[in-house]
């Protein structure tokens, strides 16, 4: 039975291993590709705006995608009501967005991208990998041709249009949540405090996310930030892997699964992933992309963060599994805190290597923290 058991946990990896190899390669590589079509200035100038856009998203929740997962797992039917008040919320941040900064592409990402976390969270929630897996390639073939598309058409700004339009696909399983399951805002109540937290997680964790670029463009330029942001996707495309994993251990925990061992080999491939960041990725870049010189300088620094990043969001799955969110968002903010003091401070001083700095120290203190947290839990358990 245990091999069995085993064997059905490799193959759900594997599900969730080859959709996000595929799908993230694909969004990685496009968002390369996009990086020699845009120039540094434009590529920095979209990014900017696809973080403003990721900040709405993340207020437009309600709880968060994780909640989502782990309420589902857990057979607590709170899909629906969470769907429509998070829907016009996304809604609601849309059109002020709109009028705001006179870009439809925002609009429709925030609404799309809000559709794709929940309906995402509730397939993993499920445990439906192959489902999750056909959808999410689907979605990332659709990006590349609409955002192309929209591209050639409207220009920059239609590559967020593109990117919105691509999330809709997961309407349907939207629409089947809904239909499935009934209004319940007295469930709402009873699992308040930690949508709550959720939410204050996810958003915690997207700004931890955004903020770099929310602060670089305006200070720093945004010729920097697009030398910045393609550092950001090396990095992207070495976190594949742990990402994977967490999609996968993230339900496992919360239905009690033992995950320790698929966590500590996930642990010391970030290292290797770390190593090739530093050594192969420059002489890759430097040769396909002569104009970003200053990325060269920030990949083999940012490349650190994998490590960090990886022990912290493998720890963050096991709090969010207890339905420990306050902690995760207590070190969220720390981090942010962190960041930001960094940008300000080793950007001013070291200039664009400072910003990566900042990155790196930021991302190790919120892994740090978060090993604190679960040292003390586990002394307690005794």
């Amino acid at each position: 039975m245990k091999f069995i058991s085993s064997f059905g946990g490799l193959k759900n990896i594997g599900f969730i291993g080859l959709a996000n190899v595929l799908g993230s390669a694909i969004s990685a590589f496009f968002w390369i590709y996009l990086a020699a079509l845009l120039g540094a200035e434009n590529y920095g100038e979209l990014s900017y705006y696809i973080s403003i856009a990721g900040v709405a998203t993340s207020i437009s929740f309600i709880g968060g995608p994780m909640a989502i997962t782990v309420l589902v797992a857990k057979k607590i039917r709170i899909e629906s009501t969470i769907y429509m008040i998070s829907i016009s919320a996304s809604i609601i941040s849309s059109i002020i967005l709109y009028f705001a900064f006179a870009n439809i592409g925002i609009s429709i990402y925030i609404i799309g991208a809000v559709i794709y976390n929940l309906s995402v969270s509730e397939l993993l929630g499920r445990k439906f990998y192959k489902e999750y897996s056909i959808y999410f390639i689907l979605q990332k073939l659709l990006f590349v041709v609409l955002a192309l598309f929209f591209y050639y058409l409207i220009g920059s700004e239609g590559v967020l249009l593109g990117i919105g339009l691509s999330f809709l696909i997961f309407t349907k399983q939207i629409h089947r949540g809904i239909k499935d399951t009934k209004l319940n805002f007295q469930l709402l109540k009873t699992k308040w405090k930690f949508l709550t937290n959720n939410f204050l997680l996810d958003l915690s964790y997207v700004l931890d996310r955004q903020i770099d670029k929310l602060l670089i463009g305006p200070l720093f330029g945004f010729t920097i930030l697009g030398n910045y942001y393609l550092a950001i996707q090396v990095l992207n495309m070495l976190a594949i892997v742990p990402e994977i994993i967490t999609k996968y251990t993230l339900p496992e925990d919360s239905s009690g699964s033992n995950t320790t061992k698929i966590k500590l080999l996930t642990v010391f491939f970030s290292v290797i992933l770390a190593l090739m960041g530093i050594f192969i990725a420059p002489q890759i870049l430097h040769i396909l992309f002569p104009e970003y010189s200053e990325s060269l300088e920030l990949i083999p620094i940012i490349s650190l963060s994998i490590i960090p990043t990886t022990i912290s969001t493998l720890y963050s799955s096991q709090f969010l599994a207890n339905e420990k969110s306050g902690i995760i968002v207590i070190t969220s903010v720390i981090s942010i805190i962190i960041l930001i003091s960094g940008i300000l401070s080793l950007g001013t001083i070291f200039g664009v290597v400072g910003l990566a700095y900042a990155l790196v120290i930021s991302d190790s203190a919120r892994a740090l923290i978060l090993f604190i947290f679960n040292f003390n839990e586990r002394k307690k358990s005794f």
